[in-house]
Formats: C-alpha cells, sequence, structure tokens
C-alpha cells in the first residue's frame, strides 16, 4: 500500500513537471521536436502503469499527506526566470523518476524498474538540448569590430558609444597582446561591457576567453589556431561561441563542436588582419546558407558598395571592420549602412 502511494505520487509529479517542461519547449522556444519528445515520455510513463491504476488511486490520499503541512510551513519562493523553473522541473522528474525505480524494485517489478531508468537518463540529454536553448543567439544586423589601429585617433571607447548611439546590434573587441598590455584589454572590456549591457547590444570578445567570463560578456570569437570550441564550452555553457571560418570543411567542424555562430570569410580581400587567407568570394556564402545550419556572421572586405551582394546572397549578420572605423561621422555611416542593408534583405 505505502510503496504504491509512493509511486502513484512521483508518477503524478513527473508527468507535471514533464507538462511544464513540454510547455516551455512549445511556447517559449516554439521548438517542435523538444516538445514532441517530452511529451512521448509524459504519455510513456503514464502508460507503463496504465494495467495497475486502480491500485494505484486506492492506495492515494493526498489530504491528510504531511507533506502539505510541511510545505505549507515552508517559506513560498518562486523562481526568477523561466530558465529557473526549467531547470528546476527537470530535477524534479529526475528524483521523481529515480523513486519509482526504486520503489519498483522493492516490488521485484524489475522490467518496469528498468525502463523507468532509462527515462531518467533519456531526461538527461533533454535536459542538455534545452540548456542548449537558452544560450543567446546571435542577432541578425550589423556586427562591428573595435580595432584602434583603424580607428583614426578614437579610443575604442569612444567608438564603442557612437556605434551603440548608432543603433549597432553586435561589437566584437578586437586587439593584439602586441598593442595593448592585457590590463589595459581588461579595462576596455569593462567598459564597453557597461556601455553595451546598458544599451542591450551584444557584446563579443576576441581571443581572450578569460576577460570575456571576467566582464561578463554575451560571446567569445576564436580563430582557427587558438582554443577548440568543445574546451571553451567547458568553461560557459552560456556564452556564444563564434569561429572564424574560411571553407565549408571549417564551418562543418565549427557545427559540429557546438559553435553558436561562425565567421564566413574573408568574402573580399581585405588588409585588418595579417596573415589573412585568400578571399572566399560570395560562393562561400552561398556554401554557408545552404548547408550550415547555424547562424554566420559575413566578414571581410565588405564596404557599402558591395554590401548590398553580400545581402542579397543570404548574409543576414553583416561584418564591417575599417568602413566604420575609419569613417568621419560613425552614426552617419551606420545609417546608411543600415539603410543599404534592409533595401537588399530577403
Amino acid at each position: 500500500m505505502s510503496v504504491n502511494r509512493i509511486i502513484d505520487a512521483n508518477i503524478n509529479r513527473s508527468a507535471e513537471g514533464l507538462r511544464v517542461l513540454e510547455d516551455i519547449a512549445r511556447f517559449r522556444f516554439n521548438n517542435r521536436q523538444i516538445a514532441r519528445d517530452l511529451r512521448k515520455l509524459r504519455h510513456s510513463i503514464r502508460s507503463l502503469f496504465s494495467g495497475g491504476q486502480e491500485a494505484l488511486l486506492y492506495s492515494r490520499d493526498s489530504m491528510s499527506d504531511v507533506g502539505l503541512y510541511i510545505s505549507a510551513q515552508s517559506k513560498v519562493s518562486g523562481y526568477n526566470t523561466i530558465k529557473d523553473t526549467c531547470f528546476a522541473n527537470h530535477k524534479r522528474v529526475q528524483e521523481a523518476f529515480r523513486s519509482i525505480e526504486e520503489q519498483l524494485k522493492t516490488k521485484k517489478e524489475y522490467t518496469k524498474a528498468l525502463k523507468v531508468e532509462k527515462s531518467r537518463f533519456l531526461l538527461y540529454s533533454f535536459e542538455k538540448a534545452m540548456a542548449a536553448l537558452f544560450r543567446k543567439t546571435l542577432p541578425r544586423g550589423i556586427y562591428g569590430i573595435l580595432g584602434e589601429k583603424f580607428s583614426r585617433g578614437k579610443t575604442n571607447i569612444e567608438v564603442a558609444q557612437e556605434m551603440v548611439k548608432a543603433g549597432i546590434d553586435i561589437i566584437q573587441y578586437r586587439e593584439k597582446l602586441s598593442f595593448k598590455s592585457l590590463g589595459q584589454i581588461y579595462e576596455e572590456c569593462r567598459a564597453i561591457r557597461e556601455i553595451t549591457k546598458q544599451a542591450g547590444v551584444v557584446f563579443i570578445v576576441n581571443d581572450y576567453a578569460d576577460i570575456a567570463l571576467m566582464v561578463k560578456a554575451d560571446g567569445i570569437h576564436t580563430g582557427q589556431d587558438d582554443l577548440p570550441v568543445t574546451e571553451l564550452r567547458k568553461i560557459s555553457d552560456t556564452m556564444l561561441i563564434g569561429v572564424s571560418t574560411h571553407n565549408p570543411a571549417q564551418a562543418r567542424r565549427a557545427e559540429e563542436d557546438g559553435a553558436d555562430y561562425i565567421g564566413a570569410g574573408p568574402v573580399f580581400a581585405t588588409s585588418t588582419k595579417e596573415d589573412v587567407c585568400d578571399p572566399v568570394g560570395l560562393e562561400y556564402i552561398d556554401y554557408v546558407v545552404d548547408n550550415i545550419n547555424i547562424p554566420f556572421v559575413a566578414i571581410g572586405g565588405i564596404k557599402t558598395e558591395n554590401l548590398g551582394q553580400v545581402v542579397a546572397g543570404g548574409a543576414e549578420t553583416i561584418c564591417l571592420v575599417t568602413e566604420i572605423l575609419g569613417a568621419d561621422d560613425i552614426c552617419r555611416q551606420i545609417a546608411t549602412i543600415k539603410r543599404i542593408y534592409r533595401e537588399n534583405l530577403k
């Protein structure tokens, strides 16, 4: 009787938690596959005990449950965000499954216990998949890069302020240790993080994963010869991770490794990076549009005169470096870029 009561309570607990998760996947993220998988799991747990529902119902005594008194006496506290709700319910369901599993073993119903165990391990993979949904995504629009070598005497902080004022969508900080000390880079990133945070602009740090974490940047960008995506993901499961790619093989590998976006380029010849490869042309943009399922930013040699071609080719996020940094009036230049972008966006 008591064993059935425990199983019954945890079936209900797990089903309720799974319904919360299903609704988050369905209504918050519009993710059909995860919502379908969670619904299937919820139904499978119910159906596992369909032949013994009468015994389970008979064991139920919810009104005299001492847990009601304990809950009533405890401090009522909700979750701060939908993300908190999501992961609390994952734990709730996992714990319920484990309780069901252990009680079934006491009844020597090992086949059912094994099925519940498999469901619990399946839920671990769903938890990881839903965690990925909460990671930030690369917005569409204009991606600006900071570098005082090209900014005509303006500081990175001054340029960041002008970019934000003009409505830039993303800012990446890119400076080398040959040009600035690590301390200077940290202080600039800290200041720019505040500027971008207040404006709601995505802030990405190139190369310096430690500094990106320290200043709570939105993302880290890495190159082909820098830290691998799989290792970067170990230190943060919430930051955007972008990877520079120059050919289809690199693009596919970045996606397989779990990158959130790729840089695709250089589309045209560029002088803003040393030891850069030959231009990949619009053909590479065509390949990425047709074959890669994560966002990408087109970069390299893009100017106002060829911007329309790149956008018309399917690029939804565009990076212009010297075209913005070298402008007499950065705000006016970004306004021009945005107009061209809108006119050619598919």
